[in-house]
């Protein structure tokens, strides 16, 4: 397949695929990253007891609620569409995801929020989370296959297109996306549940091999934290896919420190791994020290039972989201998705002192005796 947007260069279904997990790990980061970097921030400081502080934190979770919608936008986006195709398979992806739940409430119904009696019968819309994100990026690439199949074949809607295309690319592919939901959910929620079996039957073994998976994903195109949304990673699960970005961050800081300029190593510290993208597929040899360090880190990840929820597991050290969360009880969280805590202590031993004489371990045995990489193969310059 190829295709051509607004009179951009034609895309292969392998360049078309990438785009849209592209946008779709950008648009999955906007809306989780800063509720989860401020989410202690605000409960800790007695922010959150003020009226201004409350108000921001139900702004910043709201950010959850629309990642469908963000979805929808940075993928459109990675296509260069217009504002109005833009927008249009933002809405397509936000109405079918999930994220917001409608119906009718009858009248004579008490409001919610104003508790006033309902004279009529109302649509009630309400924040259903962050929905199902793979229906999100199945729904967005749709969207915008359809939207270049009418911009191919019917040149598009001329004049008519701030009418026609929000009801059949936004209507037509949003409703298709919501009748295919419940499946895609069922598909994912199946997967989260096989995940979490085999993590309660096998703690050290599936800990060990979600960390290394983990590892390698973080320097892929692919959003760890999509992921982790998508399938439900929760507990034990959580906390190894968390340890894994961390035991690859703490590599690359290793190996960054001696080649690179220090905002390039401060900027990984900080959650820019997908930056060194280029050099480790460059020389893909050099995801044999991710993997060797996470597999060691994931053992007191079962053997403390360190565990986390979907939203933090594919964070690392980003805003210390998932060494925090291990720590201290979040009252949102049920006791059904994490049920144990670690003391500061042993969180880190956990989530520092192991992962980085791992990663010290790895350096030693396949980069100084085996030689089969060099610090050299990591120069990379972040802009």
């Amino acid at each position: 397949m190829t295709a051509t947007f607004n009179g951009h260069q034609s895309l292969g279904l392998k360049s078309f695929f990438f785009k849209v997990l592209s946008g779709s790990a950008q648009g999955i980061l906007i809306g989780v990253l800063p509720a989860a970097v401020m989410k202690y921030i605000i409960q800790f400081s007695g922010i959150g007891k003020t009226a201004w502080g409350a108000d921001l934190a139900a702004i910043l979770t709201l950010f959850g609620t629309l990642i469908p919608f963000l979805i929808g936008m940075a993928v459109a986006m990675q296509f260069k569409m217009s504002i109005i195709d833009t927008g249009v398979v933002a809405i397509a992806t936000m109405v079918s995801a999930n994220s917001i739940q409608w119906g009718v409430v009858a009248k004579g119904t008490s409001h919610p929020l104003t508790h006033q009696v309902l004279a009529a019968p109302t649509w009630m819309y309400v924040a259903n989370g962050t929905g199902d994100v793979i229906n999100a990026m199945v729904v967005a690439g749709l969207a915008v296959f359809v939207t270049w199949l009418i911009a191919r074949y019917l040149n598009g809607f001329g004049s008519t297109a701030i009418i026609l295309s929000p009801i059949i690319v936004g209507g037509g592919v949003g409703l298709i996306g919501k009748l295919i939901g419940p499946y895609v959910s069922q598909l994912t929620t199946w997967i989260g549940d096989a995940v979490e079996l085999c993590t309660r039957l096998a703690p050290l073994p599936m800990a060990v091999l979600i960390a290394m998976a983990f590892a390698i994903i973080i320097v892929t195109p692919v959003s760890t934290v999509g992921i982790a949304l998508a399938i439900g990673l929760h507990g034990i699960a959580s906390g190894a896919a968390a340890m894994g970005v961390v035991a690859t961050t703490v590599v690359l800081i290793i190996n960054s420190w001696t080649v690179n300029k220090k905002g390039t190593t401060i900027a990984i510290a900080l959650g820019a791994m997908k930056g060194m993208m280029p050099s480790v597929f460059a020389k893909p040899i050099t995801i044999l020290p991710f993997i060797l360090t996470a597999a060691t880190a994931a053992v007191p990840v079962a053997g403390f039972n360190i565990q986390g929820t979907p939203t933090t597991a594919g964070f690392g050290y980003i805003g210390l989201v998932s060494p925090i969360q291990s720590v201290i009880k979040d009252p949102a969280v049920p006791s059904t998705v994490m049920n144990h805590f670690i003391n500061p202590l042993t969180a880190l031993l956990a989530w520092v002192i192991i992962p980085v004489l791992a990663a010290i371990l790895a350096q030693l045995i396949l980069s100084r005796w085996l030689k089969l990489y060099q610090p050299t193969d990591f120069k990379q310059e972040l802009s």
